[in-house]
């Protein structure tokens, strides 16, 4: 052991056991950390190997020591109770790559904490959020962290074992891991193994039809009799991937439109895309057939936007999407 590690461990042993004044205490907290800042490495990192957990130091060393060299910052990032969510904070805000990876890891990371880290979108905390078992996500943490497995591959496997995944989270997080995994996922939830193995053809299906749609879209031959064609041929996701080219609404947009309590909002989707009026009741009818949850039939008054022109329904179309999509129920 060397001397200054002799001296800062003595240091470390007087203000421990020191039970005067309080005054007195805060100097000899104040030369303990003053002493920590000028040793050396090796010592700083013993001291924070030794004592990185420890709940009586001075909280000023515990955050110094935190934002020291990433192998002395460890240990006290890590365990140290002496952290609060505003150290963590600032931290992530403020400190390495490094530091950030080690606050994602620790374990019972706050919420709040959580949070920030999701905020960020760096896949490298992500990952690692994903991987901390123990950590406080908020309420919507674990589908945003599934969300975000659809382009970052590492934060897969991790995701697959943790605890908190439910039936419908794995159902979205099957449609784009590896074979293993959708395995594993099937072994975790045997119950439900042939609804991922369903929602996976069905995304497979989905991007087939989106390639077809995009196609004729751009070779000018998706037209709206193609869309009546294909709700007659029960091809039903190939019909929803026209409308949206041809009403130019995203994918998103359109499941909402179709998630209202009334059929107004499809109608105008519909008559956006060039389809009739009258045609409008069979395609309601024809993907009702096809499994399809859609609103009831609208009245004949409301058959009546179809007096618009199609320029018109999409104004009108763009303009309803837009303030909906400011709505919370669509985020």
């Amino acid at each position: 052991m060397t001397d200054q590690t002799r001296l800062v461990m003595t240091l470390a042993d007087a203000y421990a056991r020191f039970q005067g004044p309080q005054t007195i205490h805060d100097k000899l907290g104040a030369v303990f950390v003053e002493l920590v800042r000028v040793v050396e490495h090796d010592v700083r990192r013993g001291l924070s190997r030794r004592l990185g957990s420890a709940d009586w130091l001075p909280v000023e060393l515990a955050r110094a020591l935190a934002r020291d060299e990433i192998e002395i910052a460890t240990p006290v990032i890590s365990a140290s109770p002496l952290l609060n969510e505003n150290d963590l904070l600032q931290l992530l805000a403020t400190a390495t790559t490094e530091h950030r990876l080690q606050v994602a890891l620790r374990p019972g990371l706050a919420a709040k904490v959580s949070q920030a880290i999701l905020d960020s979108d760096e896949p490298l905390l992500l990952t690692a959020l994903a991987s901390n078992i123990y950590a406080q996500l908020p309420e919507d943490g674990l589908e945003r962290l599934v969300d975000a497995s659809q382009d970052i591959i590492g934060i897969r496997q991790p995701l697959t074992l943790h605890p908190g995944l439910d039936e419908a989270l794995a159902e979205r997080l099957y449609r784009w891991v590896a074979s293993t995994l959708q395995d594993a996922l099937c072994e975790r939830f045997p119950h439900h193994a042939d609804k991922l193995k369903l929602a996976m053809s069905d995304t497979v299906q989905q991007l087939q039809d989106a390639r077809i749609a995009m196609q004729m879209h751009d070779s000018g031959r998706l037209t709206p009799a193609s869309l009546m064609r294909f709700v007659r041929e029960n091809r039903h996701t190939l019909f929803l991937q026209s409308l949206c080219l041809l009403a130019e609404i995203r994918t998103d947009e359109l499941d909402f439109l179709i998630r209202r309590p009334s059929a107004r909002h499809f109608y105008l989707a519909c008559l956006a895309a060039g389809i009739d009026r009258a045609a409008f009741p069979d395609v309601l009818e024809g993907l009702r057939r096809q499994g399809m949850s859609l609103p009831p039939p609208l009245l004949d008054s409301e058959l009546r936007l179809g007096e618009r022109d199609r320029y018109q329904a999409k104004l009108e179309l763009r303009a309803i999407v837009d303030c909906l999509g400011n709505s919370p129920s669509m985020h």
